[in-house]
C-alpha cells in the first residue's frame, strides 16, 4: 500500500534528478487544462535543478505546446509511450514502433460493434496509438475482438497500442540518453490512472496522484502498485508532492 508523500524523506528529495509527470488528471482540471498552481510548481522543481518531463497518453502537438509554455527541459513521451522526444524542441526518436496492429484491430471493433466506435478529434494527429470513444460498450467485450493490440482506457478515452508498447517501458529505454545517464533510483514518475502502472511498476520511485473518477478496484490496484499517494487529486496534488520536495531540499 502506498505511503504519504510527506514520507518522502530527505535522502530521496536529494537524490531526484527527473520527473515525469503524466498530463490528464495529474496536472490538469477535469476540462484538461494545465492547473497554475501545478505549473508553477513545475518552475519551482526547474529552478531548483530538478529536469522535469512529461509523459501522457496525449499526442505530441497537445504536449509540445504546454511544454513550451513552462519551459520543461526534460523528455516528452507522448501516445502512452507511443512515440518520444528528449526534449520539446528536438526531433522525434525512431521507437521502431507501428500503428498497424492498432488499427487493423480498430477495423475488428468497427466490425464487431458497427456504429458504436467513435474516432477522436485528436486521432489524426497520432503517429502510434489510436484514440477512440464507445459509448455503452464495455471494455471486456471490446478486448474478447482485439487480437495484435493492447487496450488502455485513460477515463478521457480509449487507446489501441502495439503490444509491448508502454509509458514505462518507453521511459526506461531512452533513460541512458539522458544527460548524466541517470540511474531508475534518480527518477520520480507521477501519475493518476491505470495508464500510468508501467511507469511504477518499472520505476522504483512513484507517485499516485489521487483520482476519486477510478472505480474501488481501480484504486485500490493504484494504492497497492505506487510507493507515496498526495493527499489531493489535480494539479494540487501534483503542486503539495513538489513543494514538499523542494522543502526537503532546503531551498523554499
Amino acid at each position: 500500500m502506498s505511503k504519504s508523500y510527506l514520507q518522502i524523506d530527505s535522502g530521496l528529495a536529494g537524490d531526484i534528478r527527473l520527473i515525469m509527470t503524466d498530463v490528464d488528471g495529474t496536472i490538469t482540471d477535469l476540462a484538461g487544462r494545465i492547473e497554475s498552481i501545478a505549473g508553477e510548481a513545475i518552475r519551482a522543481l526547474l529552478a531548483r535543478g530538478i529536469t522535469v518531463g512529461f509523459v501522457s497518453g496525449r499526442t505530441l502537438p497537445r504536449l509540445e505546446a504546454p511544454a513550451i509554455n513552462i519551459g520543461i527541459n526534460g523528455p516528452i513521451i507522448g501516445e502512452n509511450g507511443g512515440i518520444a522526444k528528449m526534449r520539446p524542441d528536438e526531433v522525434l526518436l525512431d521507437l521502431g514502433y507501428s500503428r498497424e496492429p492498432a488499427l487493423r484491430d480498430l477495423e475488428r471493433l468497427k466490425k464487431a460493434f458497427p456504429k458504436a466506435i467513435e474516432s477522436t478529434e485528436d486521432d489524426a494527429d497520432r503517429l502510434i496509438d489510436v484514440g477512440f470513444k464507445a459509448p455503452g460498450l464495455d471494455t471486456v467485450e471490446l478486448r474478447k475482438n482485439i487480437r495484435e493490440s493492447e487496450l488502455l482506457d485513460s477515463g478521457y478515452m480509449l487507446h489501441l497500442l502495439q503490444k509491448g508498447v508502454s509509458k514505462g517501458g518507453t521511459l526506461k529505454r531512452i533513460l541512458g540518453l539522458i544527460d548524466g545517464e541517470l540511474s531508475p533510483e534518480q527518477v520520480l514518475v507521477v501519475g493518476d490512472s491505470l495508464t500510468d502502472m508501467t511507469l511504477f511498476q518499472n520505476f522504483p520511485h512513484s507517485v499516485y496522484i489521487r483520482n476519486n473518477r477510478l472505480s474501488a478496484v481501480d484504486g485500490n490496484l493504484m494504492e497497492e502498485t505506487a510507493e507515496y499517494a498526495s493527499d489531493l487529486e489535480f494539479g494540487p496534488g501534483f503542486a503539495q508532492v513538489a513543494e514538499h520536495i523542494l522543502r526537503l531540499r532546503g531551498r523554499v
